[in-house]
């Protein structure tokens, strides 16, 4: 009987190491194309673009892989952003509030929001924040290319299944901020616009970041 025990404590002991192993072995993981996300051709309505980037203390924080931050700004003054901000490590995917609260803005509603694509509807958030009496529309979900959805903690869930398959897991936040100005609904329709045009790239390129993974 002792010895079982023995046995059942090794095998628990060597599952861990293994596990640990694998888990250094994810986290360190690196890609063929590094920030494959900053050279997609995205083009919204003949808007000119422009890129941002992650402060260095958010670069620090989160760990991202690639990241996307694309202003698209019209000749009437009318602007959307697309954000979106990818890794393999566990603290990279995050929810909006943690770079828009920290600015100022507060959330007036949030509700689920259906995004249509060809072929797929993906379940978004959808909040109206404001700060200093202007009104931003914030539109977001996680995904890895392929499985998406606004639960962060149920995003987080399908990512540690592939961690025990021995996976590098690729996820993003992907969000999309457009002005109030005239009303709800038209920041909604523009939205809609904008993901249909946007976003169909951005997801082939999370998939196809998969391919290009080197341990």
């Amino acid at each position: 009987m002792i010895r079982f025990r023995l046995l059942i404590l090794n095998a628990i002991l060597l599952l861990a190491l293994l596990g640990s192993h694998a888990g250094r072995r994810i986290e360190s993981a690196s890609f063929a194309h590094s920030d494959f996300l900053r050279n997609l051709n995205l083009p919204f309505r003949g808007w000119t673009t422009h890129e941002e980037a992650l402060t260095p203390g958010e670069l620090t924080l989160l760990e991202p892989d690639a990241t996307l931050i694309r202003s698209y700004n019209a000749p009437n003054h009318a602007w959307t952003q697309l954000a979106v901000i990818a890794g393999h490590r566990k603290k990279s995917v995050h929810t909006p509030g943690f770079c828009m609260a920290g600015g100022g803005w507060e959330i007036l509603t949030q509700q689920d929001a259906q995004l249509v694509l060809p072929g797929r509807r993906i379940k978004a958030t959808r909040a109206v924040m404001i700060k200093d009496g202007q009104q931003l529309m914030a539109t977001y979900f996680f995904t890895d290319g392929s499985y998406c959805t606004n639960n962060l903690v149920q995003f987080q869930g399908v990512q540690v299944l592939k961690r025990f398959r021995a996976e590098v897991p690729i996820g993003a936040l992907v969000r999309v901020l457009v002005p109030v100005v005239t009303n709800q609904t038209e920041a909604e329709n523009t939205t809609n616009e904008f993901i249909q045009a946007t976003l169909p790239r951005t997801l082939d390129a999370l998939r196809a970041a998969h391919l290009s993974v080197q341990n």
